[in-house]
């Protein structure tokens, strides 16, 4: 019976340490109460002698200090690992929100280095050009980029200091006075007039653009939807667009200025020869195609270089002078009157009506000679001589119709000057 108890209790120590294995603690504890029920079975019927009993005793006990031990340490080691893993895993989540934050860095700084390369490379195309219908074009790319503009307008300051529009795309507002003096971009709204957002209620954000504290024009850029969050942003990034057009702007005003004197007489303020010959040639070409008409007034002022003998140069430039202003203030804004030589002067007039354009060109004449020049003590008064030329009728090119005015205007001087001439008259 010893033999047969020491392999039950044998079996029983083998099914206690699975039970502790699989449970820990809880199998230990029902090992226990196994163990114990075992040895009483064993103690009441008498299976085994002392002497097994007591090594059975003692196998149990060391086995069962064994597992207590294992549980204890396992659990230890369970709970520092439990431990191990979550700082493992705050640490990743650490990291990861390191290295997001870091990748968010970045796409921003990409994003700043892509926006200021566009600047640069704005600011460069716009330094290369040499006219303003060079610098245009991107221009209107970058607002499109940088503000999502569907329209704007630039405007540059003119010799007296005010701003003249330059170049409009779509509808946007006129500068407003409360706006003039400011050096910061700026935003307002606006109803447009016409236009797809007609009615409706836009956004106009302001550019100025100062030199020092010299103004050298304005931009205007229409923004049809802008949250308020980013109204913050938009001012910034407007202020940053600005500082970098300052430069390109203060070259496109020089060339707006130059290409003002290269196509205006410096003395009366008119046209010169060369830009009102490209005008008359658009006319021409103009009147080709809509089937319309326009005529041409060819103007000299009588006697004029006896008058620069009798009484100087500086008398003779006031006379042309006053007389320039007199011929522009006689014809309507469509009209273009220019400097052609010394003192003869020239006026394309679009769509005009041969029947009344003698009568127009009757009261010019008597405007001029009712004008008086006081010359010291004396009151002088000059006369002019016009020829008037039509198109088609008279000429059907840029150069017929030019001879034939000139040809009725050397017609009038030889009638004694002071009158009009048509070129009709003296073809017939």
């Amino acid at each position: 019976m010893s033999g047969l108890s020491t392999l039950l209790f044998t079996l029983g120590l083998v099914l206690v340490m699975a039970l502790v294995y699989a449970t820990g603690m809880a199998g230990w504890i029902v090992g226990c109460f196994l163990l114990l029920g075992g040895w009483v079975a064993i103690l009441v019927m008498k299976a085994a002698d002392p002497g097994a009993i007591a090594v059975q005793a003692l196998t149990a006990a060391v086995t069962m200090g064994l597992a207590l031990r294992w549980i204890f340490r396992h659990t230890y080691w369970h709970k520092r690992t439990v431990k191990d893993r979550r700082a493992a895993e705050e640490k990743q989540y650490e990291t990861r929100g390191v290295v997001d934050d870091l990748r968010a860095r970045i796409a921003v700084k990409v994003t700043e280095v892509d926006r200021g390369l566009k600047q640069y490379e704005l600011v460069r195309r716009l330094a290369e050009a040499m006219s303003w219908e060079e610098m245009s074009p991107p221009l209107d790319k970058a607002l499109k980029h940088f503000f999502r503009s569907d329209g704007w307008a630039l405007y540059l300051t003119d010799e007296k200091g005010e701003l003249s529009l330059v170049q409009r795309r779509g509808v946007t507002p006129e500068p407003r006075a409360e706006d003039l003096a400011k050096k910061d971009p700026f935003l307002h709204t606006f109803i447009p007039q016409s236009g797809t957002d007609e009615g409706r209620s836009v956004w106009a954000l302001g550019m100025p653009l100062w030199r020092l504290h010299e103004r050298i024009g304005c931009v205007i850029v229409r923004i049809t939807e802008l949250a308020p969050d980013q109204q913050a942003a938009l001012l910034a990034e407007a202020n940053t667009f600005a500082v970098q057009l300052i430069f390109a702007m203060a070259k496109a005003k020089l060339y707006r200025e130059l290409d003002k004197r290269s196509r205006t007489d410096g003395l009366t303020g008119l046209s010169r020869r060369g830009p009102f010959e490209e005008r008359l040639r658009e006319e021409v070409a103009r009147a080709r195609s809509f089937r319309t008409t326009f005529s041409i007034l060819m103007i000299d002022i009588d006697h004029f270089k006896n008058l620069n003998d009798s009484y100087g140069h500086q008398v003779g430039d006031e006379v042309l002078k006053t007389v320039a202003q007199r011929l522009h203030d006689g014809i309507y804004e469509t009209d273009v009157i220019a400097r052609f030589g010394g003192e003869e002067f020239v006026c394309l007039l679009p769509r005009s009506q041969p029947a009344g354009l003698k009568v127009k060109a009757e009261q010019i004449r008597q405007r001029v000679g009712n004008e008086a020049f006081v010359i010291g003590l004396e009151a002088v008064h000059v006369t002019i001589s016009i020829g008037i030329a039509h198109f088609p009728h008279d000429g059907d090119s840029p150069e017929a119709v030019l001879g034939a005015a000139d040809r009725a205007l050397y017609a009038a001087k030889a009638a004694g000057r002071n009158c009009v001439v048509e070129a009709a008259s003296v073809n017939s």
